[in-house]
């Protein structure tokens, strides 16, 4: 049971409405976006950089990569079950998605060196090093890709935090234990 209230979608402001057709499966929204909607323009805000991120300069399977690392670093169970699926959706396997999960190398270096960027701007206090900045300038790592990737990490931290306190349940299967 969700620790949130589920609103009724007819009680939604029109602009948010509008903000969730894009989110809509089979003409349903997920209880979780009606839980999310108790801060209409927090949901929006949410919802915006979604199409930001979707137009941006990441593609789906970098995006997923990220998502499905923050998950696992807050531990948020509703984001590891759907990104699990839908890293899956994006053509990871079963063992790319664990090694995803644990921080390890799944060989592609643009993707593992996202990741480290993630786990530096997220792990370390301060600015990112010197030394991992150029090397993602290396790799090819623009400062759109750069900044595309802390909207990311922003957008799904954000769903993660808030199923914390509304402890949301996922309609999908739990994520793998990464216990062997």
């Amino acid at each position: 049971m969700s620790r949130l209230s589920t609103l009724d979608e007819n009680d939604l402001q029109p602009e948010t409405l509008s903000a969730l057709e894009a989110v809509r499966m089979n003409g349903k929204l997920a209880d979780v976006y009606l839980q999310f909607a108790n801060s209409e323009a927090a949901l929006r805000a949410y919802l915006q950089m979604e199409q930001a991120l979707a137009a941006g300069s990441l593609d789906g399977r970098e995006i997923e990569a990220i998502k499905l690392w923050v998950s696992q670093q807050t531990g948020c169970d509703y984001c590891l079950s759907i990104h699990t699926f839908k890293a899956g959706k994006a053509g990871f396997t079963g063992e790319q998605i664990l090694a995803l999960r644990r921080g390890e190398s799944i060989g592609d270096a643009r993707i593992d060196c996202l990741l480290r960027l993630a786990t530096q701007l997220m792990q370390v206090p301060g600015k990112l090093s010197d030394g991992l900045l150029q090397e993602a300038r290396d790799m090819g790592i623009d400062d759109e890709n750069l900044v595309d990737l802390t909207m990311v990490i922003s957008t799904i931290h954000f769903t993660n935090l808030t199923n914390h306190i509304n402890d949301s349940k996922s309609p999908l299967p739990p994520a793998p234990s990464l216990e062997n």
